[in-house]
């Protein structure tokens, strides 16, 4: 069997993906690999590029999603992003957007739904 967290975080980033296009957003890419990490999703609307964090837990034993976006954390996702504009900086598609860090806080009920979602527009600042 394989671990039940690596379950959860997929359908979470799902959760997240169709609450973004819901909202206009286009996935321009999923779980983007760096030497740094991994960023969940990246997203645009209009001229705006987000970098996602997708936090998603069954309770809250361990506290609110987004508090696992510690400073650390941010500043690997920073380090991520870095490499990701790295390596588009050649597309013309890119040249006018401004560029952000959101969190995606998930509660999952039982049937692995969205009990609770808050998307954190911005959220490093």
């Amino acid at each position: 069997m394989g671990d039940p967290r690596r379950g959860r975080g997929r359908r979470g980033e799902q959760l997240a993906r169709d609450h973004l296009a819901s909202r206009g957003y286009d996935i321009i890419q999923t779980n983007f690999r760096s030497r740094y990490g991994e960023i969940d999703i990246i997203a645009r609307k209009g001229d705006v590029v987000a970098f996602v964090e997708v936090k998603a837990r069954r309770d809250r034993f361990f506290g609110e999603p987004f508090e696992a976006v510690s400073p650390r954390k941010r500043a690997q996702i920073r380090r991520m992003a870095r490499a990701w504009l790295m390596a588009n900086a050649h597309d013309p598609a890119y040249g006018d957007c401004c560029f952000r860090f959101d969190v995606i806080s998930i509660m999952l009920d039982e049937a692995g739904g969205a009990s609770e979602l808050d998307h954190m527009e911005d959220a490093f600042r």
